[in-house]
């Protein structure tokens, strides 16, 4: 008989692979910490953390005025032999810095729109959709995030699996 793929424990091989494909993508190491040229290695993995997290619960009280990303990863439809996995990811900017006027080539809007743009591109990446599911990682929804200090988007991928 064959053994089944543990379905909890791809759940978090998913987000490894997120965090991955995040921190190697210089435009979201640029945009959320800044110039890290004159930091180590260490440091900037240390400050990248503080920004991105493998989770979707947003502290009230934090009041940086920063930008963040917090995603997760469901899987919302279990059947036999298909399961479909969905990622879920909010870019987010406290709201003194979304309009603040940072820019760069080939990126448009405000900074939320900005950050959601990076992180298409960055699991979106050849080298990075392959190591998702069966098929490709496939964005499904765009959503806004309104909260008290924090705006941003809610995105939504979809990626076939087997069970």
């Amino acid at each position: 008989m064959a053994k089944k793929r543990l379905t909890t424990k791809e759940l978090g091989i998913y987000k490894n692979e997120i965090t991955t494909a995040l921190y190697k993508n210089e435009n979201i190491r640029e945009i959320l910490l800044g110039d890290t040229s004159k930091m180590a290695q260490r440091e900037i993995m240390e400050e990248f953390k503080k920004h991105v997290k493998s989770h979707l619960f947003i502290d009230e009280t934090v009041i940086d005025a920063d930008s963040f990303i917090y995603y997760d990863v469901i899987a919302p439809n279990l059947q036999n032999n298909i399961k479909q996995c969905k990622v879920i990811i909010y870019a987010i900017c406290h709201r003194d810095i979304i309009d603040d006027g940072y820019a760069k080539d080939g990126y448009y809007g405000n900074r939320a729109d900005i950050i959601e743009q990076m992180i298409e591109e960055a699991l979106l990446d050849e080298d990075v959709v392959n190591n998702f599911g069966i098929g490709e990682l496939k964005l499904d929804s765009i959503g806004i995030y309104n909260a008290t200090r924090f705006y941003g988007r809610i995105m939504e991928y979809i990626v076939p699996n087997f069970r």
